[in-house]
């Protein structure tokens, strides 16, 4: 039986990259899905694809007006929300003296108040009848062990996971069955790596293989690797796991 089937899930950042994966695999295991991106044809080229019925919409996740658009489309349409994954993001290399002020505020716009009016915006529906729930954040290994040159993207990563922290107790306190996780990825092999290791100035081949063995596995991770993560924090076999950060980064984390 399909793990998700019956379920609703919301997945922005889903008109590529990882988002694209977290999406496709939801759909593979039964969810109807909301495939959120800022540029709304390009979601519902990727919702046309999915194997169950999907839906596209254009949320720029720094607007709360946007949020709730798309929240009360799917109330009209579905009802409910069962899933909600918070995928899109920017990463700019630069130090802290080196980013720019518009950068830095950039970052934690979308990484880490886009989350928040997430969250907010969604909390209502997916409360609505009382069925269990399950948020999950997208956030990064250099969110939990930073590197020099990644200043405001590891500041919004790590304030992501301290977010999901504070949700995850506050839905439990109030007795819901919303639970929060963060999915913490590695290296992986996305359109958004492709620009960061440009920005080196390094061959492909060579930027690859330098930020690979920073990961003990000796590779990058793959969009799909972090989906089936995701897949089973959204699945009802995590229904004792909220509050987490379950790690898919080849063991960058606790490398030497």
């Amino acid at each position: 039986m399909s793990v998700l089937a019956g379920k609703v899930a919301l997945v922005t950042g889903a008109a590529k990259g990882m988002g694209r994966a977290i999406a496709m695999q939801f759909a593979q295991e039964g969810a109807k899905v909301v495939v959120a991106a800022r540029n709304l044809p390009e979601a519902e080229v990727v919702a046309a694809s999915l194997p169950q019925e999907a839906m596209g919409v254009a949320i720029d996740v720094t607007r709360r007006d946007q949020w709730d658009a798309a929240i009360a489309a799917i109330n009209v349409r579905w009802g409910a929300l069962n899933v909600l994954v918070n995928c899109a993001g920017i990463t700019v290399g630069a130090t802290t003296e080196a980013v720019s002020e518009d950068d830095w505020r950039l970052h934690m716009s979308i990484n880490l108040d886009g989350a928040f009016h997430g969250c907010r915006a969604a909390l209502p529906l997916m409360k609505q009848g009382g069925a269990p729930g399950s948020i999950i954040n997208i956030s990064s290994a250099f969110g939990v062990r930073v590197v020099p040159g990644f200043a405001a993207y590891s500041v919004s990563k790590a304030a992501l996971n301290a977010f999901s922290r504070v949700l995850a107790l506050e839905c439990a306190a109030a007795g819901l069955p919303i639970r929060v996780n963060s999915v913490i990825p590695g290296g992986t092999e996305t359109d958004m790596l492709d620009r960061v290791l440009a920005e080196t100035g390094m061959p492909r081949e060579k930027a690859y293989a330098v930020f690979s063995r920073i990961h003990p596995m000796g590779r990058m991770g793959k969009a799909s690797e972090v989906a089936q993560a995701a897949l089973w924090l959204a699945s009802d076999a995590s229904s004792f796991t909220t509050g987490s950060e379950l790690f898919v980064d080849g063991g960058c984390t606790i490398r030497t």
